[in-house]
């Protein structure tokens, strides 16, 4: 599936389960996001279901993940601008090949798959690199996007994450149990 099919796909899952949205943002955003994608996974595909691990320390991977992306989007900002600024928005591209990588990471954190951090970068090329990141610059967009609806500013964020979560449950789930 591309990012619009998987969007698609969640506005409708969503629509018909709504949730409720949070809109404070805390030090235990990734724990929280993280049992939110389980609740989803559980509901998604119920038969692969274990029990949420509130002993994994999802911030830590959230801030891990995070710090390498931001790190790398700003060392290339700085780099890109002394060349010329006009590849300055390749910033933005080199910040999503460097998260792709991390795609899966919370799913797999959440089923607890030995090695999450290496198997989410393997299962990224196993789809293709370029494939993942047309998709999550897709997914991403809509995100953003949504921030600008000032009544539901959030909404377009869970959808976001309803759709990773629905493209590890559809593609990448299934062949762990296997």
């Amino acid at each position: 599936m591309n990012g619009t099919e998987l969007i698609n796909k969640s506005k409708v899952w969503f629509d018909s389960k709504p949730v409720e949205i949070h809109q404070a943002l805390s030090i235990h955003v990734f724990q929280y996001g993280a049992h939110w994608m389980h609740t989803r996974m559980s509901e998604l595909s119920p038969e692969n279901t274990v029990p949420f691990d509130k002993s994994i320390r999802f911030g830590l991977y959230g801030l891990l993940k995070y710090s390498i992306c931001l790190g790398i989007f700003l060392l290339s900002s700085i780099l890109l601008s002394r060349i010329h600024v006009g590849l300055l928005p390749l910033s933005v591209l080199i910040f999503y090949f460097v998260e792709v990588h991390f795609l899966f990471l919370f799913p797999l954190l959440i089923d607890r798959v030995p090695n999450p951090v290496l198997t989410s970068i393997c299962i990224t090329y196993r789809i293709g690199i370029v494939r993942c990141i047309i998709t999550v610059m897709q997914i991403a967009f809509f995100m953003m996007v949504g921030l600008f609806n000032l009544r539901k500013p959030f909404q377009n964020w869970y959808i976001g994450c309803l759709s990773i979560v629905l493209w590890y449950t559809n593609d990448v789930r299934d062949r762990l149990y296997k």
